[in-house]
This record gives structure tokens, C-alpha cells and sequence, in this order.
């Protein structure tokens, strides 16, 4: 499933994923399903921002933090160990037939959906756009290719079962991904979103 395809990675891929370009490549059906799903919740999360009471979701995703009283280096290291954790956690735990990585991504959606809900209620859609997009366009995707991923460990253990393949070649892959690809983006991230997110948002506010 996720072996290389035999067309050739665009050059943004092979820019971005050097070496990975092939495995990334190959896991594009996955990443596109796990699009469709992240959207489908995101409009969900976002319809029913105003009938899902907080109470619900913290019993769901944990008690949210108080991000607003963090100094800038506390905000940071905890925005980046969250989405390191997280998406490692998910990504490993796809090993399980695919589900936990489904879910990850159904789940995150429809988190930011709701949020969106939230922040646009209170401060406007154009606030909404820009606290989100700018950190958002480098995390949500490398997020959704670390579920892809795990969903592509699923695949391979059914394969295994059925006597073709290797699971530990995929987790191999998977985890140098992860390392050297994932992991730096989610760091790129973050930066991006304790500096030039509050900075975009003064500037529109």
C-alpha cells in the first residue's frame, strides 16, 4: 500500500520529504481519506459548536488548558509536546487495524470545528480565519499524514496476517518519518503559532 508509486512524487513532495518522497507518495490515498474525514468532522464540530456543551468534550479529549495565563515558552513547549505526543501516540496505536488513527482524525476535527464555532461567537469569522490558518496550514496536514501513516501500519498488519509483507519495515518507515519529517514540521509549527499567529491577529484586530 504504501509502497513507491510508479509515478513520480511531485517536486513540493520531494522538496519537503526528500528521501521520504516515495513513502509520503505512497501514502496519499490514505492521507486523501483522512482529508475527507478531518473536513467532514471540522464542518460538523463547527454546525454543532453551539449544542455541544464544554463539559462533553473535556470528558472526551481531557480538562483544556488554560493557555492564556502561559508565558510564551511555557505555551510553546506545551503546543509542541501536545501535537508530538499525540500524533506519535495515534500514529503507533494504528497498528490497530487503522481505527485509533481514524478516530484521531475524526476526533481532532471535529475539536477545531467546534473551537472555530467558539472563537467566532466571540470575536468574528475573520479572527476565527486568521488565529487558525497561519500555524494551521503546516500542522492540520502534517497531523493528517502522521494518521495516514498509522493507518498504512494497519493495512500491513492485515497484510501480515495474511502472510505478505513486513510490519516491521512499515513501522521502520513510519518512525523515520516521524523523526525526521514530522516531527521538525510540528516544531515549525509551533514557532509559527506563538509568534506570527498573535502578530497576525494584532495586526487584523
Amino acid at each position: 500500500m504504501t509502497e513507491a508509486s510508479p509515478r513520480r512524487p511531485p517536486n513540493v513532495v520531494g522538496f519537503i520529504f526528500g528521501k521520504f518522497s516515495d513513502y509520503v507518495w505512497g501514502l496519499r490515498p490514505l492521507f486523501l481519506l483522512c482529508l475527507i474525514l478531518f473536513v467532514f468532522s471540522l464542518v460538523m464540530g463547527f454546525y454543532l459548536g453551539d449544542k455541544i456543551p464544554i463539559d462533553m468534550l473535556e470528558e472526551l479529549l481531557g480538562t483544556l488548558p488554560d493557555v492564556g495565563n502561559m508565558n510564551l515558552l511555557t505555551l510553546f513547549l506545551f503546543i509542541l509536546g501536545n501535537n508530538l505526543f499525540k500524533s506519535l501516540l495515534w500514529m503507533l496505536s494504528g497498528v490497530l487495524f487503522s481505527i485509533p488513527s481514524l478516530l484521531f482524525t475524526v476526533l481532532n476535527g471535529f475539536f477545531i470545528g467546534w473551537l472555530s464555532h467558539s472563537v467566532r461567537i466571540e470575536n468574528g469569522l475573520l479572527f476565527t480565519v486568521v488565529a487558525l490558518v497561519p500555524h494551521g496550514i503546516i500542522e492540520v496536514p502534517t497531523v493528517l499524514l502522521s494518521s495516514a501513516a498509522g493507518m498504512a501500519l494497519g493495512y500491513q498488519l492485515v497484510n501480515r496476517i495474511r502472510g505478505r509483507g513486513s510490519l516491521r519495515a512499515e513501522l521502520g518507515k513510519a518512525l523515520r518519518l516521524f523523526i525526521w519529517r514530522i516531527a521538525p514540521l510540528l516544531l515549525l509549527a509551533a514557532i509559527v503559532e506563538v509568534t506570527v499567529t498573535p502578530l497576525v491577529i494584532y495586526l487584523v484586530s
